[in-house]
């Protein structure tokens, strides 16, 4: 299926008002004219619920006008709920660095999401990279890195608990070649440990429920393997060394991408696989052509695994404009 991936601080750059709306329903039109299925579209918490216990209907309406717009064009939004940014009142609790802070807010906030559009979505990303989003939060101490990558494995747990039963549940796990920083032996050893992360952490443990974090005890969690009904991954372009987008550098970038998908079925060889791709920022220089020509290398790439006969479940790109048939 074809999809479009609208992250929240793209869906959100307007003000809300009736012009953007109008805008929103004319941009889904032309989404369905182009053979677009399905939308991956940003839920902003903090605007959801602007304070602990709240919640906006005011947002909650916004939302539900943009999944009946979808829906008369016949495009299925599927609802990421965690992605880049927390609310403030949740991140003043120390948000996921705090486990029962997570524990009392974050199954709420999951609740209230699926009492209000579980019957309206056509699929849940309930945490978006929650690796990098770890990483993110938490980037000079490795022991309180370990502990939010544990308890962001326990948020998904809960937000599977909550969801299940109801439309299907998609990962959004990010994942890349992972390269040490220079020679030194420190760089390797960083870099050993993120491959585990992005590869192992999530991966192996919604296979068979251990929650394995490289400097911590491993550890059973209950409801935790078979947690999940898509095997999703989020992937960046990657120029790795290349300088410039060339024909030769766009190559490599496709060589990578299918060997990037080759290793997600390795680790999960028995589902379904939802990728989602976003072009990386390198610049201000970086142009909209740019970003064109590295998504349709990596749409060749998953060409290329359909063609082996991987199960690839749908495929959402940033708009570019330009999409390509997954089978």
């Amino acid at each position: 299926m074809k999809g479009v991936y609208l992250p929240a601080e793209i869906a959100l750059q307007a003000d809300g008002n009736g012009a953007f709306h109008l805008n929103f329903d004319e941009m889904l039109e032309q989404y369905a004219a182009e053979g677009v299925t399905q939308l991956r579209l940003g839920f902003d918490w903090g605007r959801l619920q602007p304070r602990a216990g709240g919640f906006s209907h005011e947002w909650a309406e916004w939302y539900g006008d943009v999944i009946n717009a979808a829906k008369k064009h016949g495009i299925g939004v599927w609802a990421s709920l965690l992605e880049s940014e927390l609310p403030h009142w949740f991140d003043d609790e120390r948000g996921f660095s705090d486990p029962k802070s997570a524990g009392k807010h974050w199954p709420r906030f999951v609740e209230l999401m699926g009492d209000s559009f579980g019957d309206r979505v056509a699929g849940w990303f309930p945490i978006n990279d929650p690796i990098g989003f770890a990483a993110r939060k938490e980037t000079d101490d490795g022991q309180r890195h370990g502990e939010m990558v544990d308890t962001m494995v326990v948020a998904w747990r809960d937000a599977w608990r909550i969801l299940r039963g109801g439309p299907p549940i998609a990962g959004s796990f990010g994942v890349r070649m992972v390269r040490p920083t220079d020679d030194s032996p420190e760089a390797s050893e960083r870099a050993q440990r993120e491959d585990h992360l992005r590869w192992k952490t999530f991966l192996r443990g919604l296979r068979d429920g251990s929650v394995v974090i490289p400097g911590r005890a491993d550890r059973e969690l209950d409801d935790l393997a078979g947690a999940i009904d898509l095997i999703g991954i989020m992937f960046r372009s990657d120029l790795a060394t290349d300088q410039s987008i060339t024909d030769e550098s766009l190559r490599r970038w496709q060589e990578r991408a299918t060997m990037l998908i080759h290793r997600v079925r390795d680790e999960a060889p028995h589902q379904p696989i939802v990728l989602s791709y976003r072009s990386a920022r390198r610049g201000k220089r970086e142009t909209q052509s740019d970003a064109a020509v590295m998504t349709e290398a990596f749409m060749h790439a998953v060409d290329d695994c359909c063609d082996d006969g991987f199960d690839i479940h749908s495929l959402y790109t940033e708009p570019t404009g330009r999409f390509t048939q997954t089978r």
